[in-house]
């Protein structure tokens, strides 16, 4: 069962591609300000949240499914953040992370499950069943979120240097 086209399936790729967005300035190697490295894990949640709820036909199977995504993604976002190299400039609160593709790639696949909830609701068939698709946003948006945070207690745990802002 799958509700259809409602303009809460709009948001949810909206905020898919705003983490997209976000995580672009990351993966390319720039200079981004501290507090900024949190916001595609804060658009990342939310589309892996209403995913969740998007599940109507939810069983203890269902939730388990998700929650063990939750604590892969997790766990292998935890590890990649932590060997990601790290260059903080403290007096200006800004981070350089080296250029990699692994943020992107995770949010990539956040948009496309975001958009495999889109098609099945307009269709009001699921492309993929709505309890994958799920799980499939927790793993990409607890990798991302996971990552981020490994990122931000490192940039505060590394030494200082200068960063100018490009």
């Amino acid at each position: 069962m799958i509700a259809p086209l409602s303009l809460c399936n709009v948001i949810t790729v909206f905020l898919a591609v705003m983490c997209l967005r976000t995580i672009a300035s990351q993966s390319r190697g720039g200079v981004v300000r501290l507090w900024r490295l949190a916001m595609p894990p804060c658009f990342a949640a939310a589309v892996a949240l209403v995913l969740l709820a998007g599940v109507f036909d939810a069983t203890l199977a269902h939730d388990a499914e998700w929650l063990a995504a939750l604590i892969v993604g997790a766990l292998i976002g935890r590890m990649r953040g932590w060997a990601l190299p790290v260059q903080t400039d403290r007096t200006l609160g800004l981070v350089r992370s080296v250029r990699t593709l692994d943020g992107s790639a995770a949010a990539v696949g956040l948009v496309i499950f975001s958009i495999f909830d889109f098609v099945g609701a307009a269709l009001e068939d699921p492309v993929v069943a709505p309890q994958y698709v799920a799980a499939g946003a927790a793993l990409f948006a607890a990798f991302i979120g996971s990552r981020a945070l490994a990122m931000v207690t490192r940039a505060k745990r590394e030494p200082g240097i200068e960063l100018h802002n490009a």
